[in-house]
């Protein structure tokens, strides 16, 4: 079954996707304004009026194709069998699974940082905000059964800020900036959250 937009418009067909992968490809390398429709189409080897005919215009085009690849559909498994561990090995568990998420949808946030402020509502990444979502009702469990203390949603927006600009830098720095591991930077962010809200 095919999946349609709001306008009626097919999406989930082969042409569709072809434009979609080279437009994300294009989008995250040059930016919204820079990439053309004219160099989408002949990378993806279609008719410049068939982009238009699948999406309508170009910037459906750019918010259709930052929805369908935001890789978002499987966040509440960030939670999934931590039950039996401490609130140490819970929170590492779910800060690398976290990380992976934004490692999964790096060229949507390459997109999103080639946007300028006034261009940010071209972008609805929803990944971020069903992270702290989930992470806000966890919290208020633990401190339900007094496992931490803080205020449950400053402690979800630290956490994912705190790993997503982690994970900026070293997008930004090609892996220049420094030697170390991810699982390393996530495992010390991680401690120092711990210690910080641990009962």
């Amino acid at each position: 079954m095919q999946n349609k937009g709001d306008n009626g418009m097919k999406y989930n067909n082969e042409t569709s996707e072809k434009i979609m992968k080279v437009s994300l490809k294009l989008f995250s390398e040059q930016g919204y304004y820079p990439t053309t429709t004219k160099q989408i189409a002949e990378e993806a080897g279609v008719n410049e009026l068939t982009i238009f005919r699948h999406f309508g215009s170009k910037s459906n085009l750019f918010q259709v194709t930052t929805e369908h690849y935001v890789i978002d559909s499987r966040v509440d498994y960030i939670l999934n069998d931590i039950e039996d561990l401490s609130f140490e090995e819970g929170m590492l568990l779910i800060a690398n699974r976290i990380y992976k998420l934004f490692i999964q949808n790096t060229k949507l946030y390459k997109v999103q940082m080639k946007l300028s402020d006034n261009e940010q509502g071209f972008v609805k990444l929803k990944l971020s905000r069903k992270i702290i979502s989930i992470l806000i009702e966890y919290f208020n469990e633990l401190k339900e059964r007094k496992v931490i203390e803080g205020e449950p949603e400053i402690m979800a927006v630290t956490l994912v800020n705190s790993l997503l600009g982690a994970f900026t830098v070293e997008i930004l720095g090609d892996n220049t900036v420094s030697d170390l591991k991810w699982e390393d930077i996530v495992k010390e962010h991680t401690r120092q959250f711990v210690s910080i809200y641990k009962l």
